[in-house]
């Protein structure tokens, strides 16, 4: 059974970036650990993730259940997110946005660097 910011996590690091590489699933998890350090954002996972309109998966409270589909693809969100909550990293330099790269930046550069970090289909920001 997995700790309620640990399947929160996960649920998040699946729909965000399953099919992406390992840094960019840690990326997510550490931008949403980022928010939840920040006083701009509510101080739990579960909360960052239910903020309105943040995570565009996010439907409601049906959401927040682990998938009954790409079993593998959720296994490998798991064990990210089970890993960052032991031993975080620091991909993002401090990101608290993120989104397709199509998109391009849409909010001020918040990393401690001043830089985006794009990884995959993501920019970090």
């Amino acid at each position: 059974m997995l700790d309620a910011s640990v399947l929160c996590l996960a649920i998040a690091i699946f729909h965000e970036s399953r099919g992406e590489s390992t840094v960019a699933q840690f990326a997510v998890a550490e931008t949403i650990h980022n928010r939840s350090k920040h006083p701009s954002f509510p101080s739990d996972y579960c909360s960052v993730i239910k903020q309105k309109s943040q995570f565009s998966f996010y439907k409601g409270s049906q959401t927040l259940k682990p998938p009954k589909y790409e079993l593998q693809a959720w296994e490998k969100s798991v064990h990210v997110a089970k890993n960052f909550s032991k031993n975080k990293t620091n991909y993002t330099n401090g990101a608290l946005y993120f989104n397709h790269k199509s998109l391009g930046i849409r909010y001020k550069i918040t990393t401690r660097n001043g830089k985006p970090f794009k990884c995959g289909a993501h920019i970090f920001y």
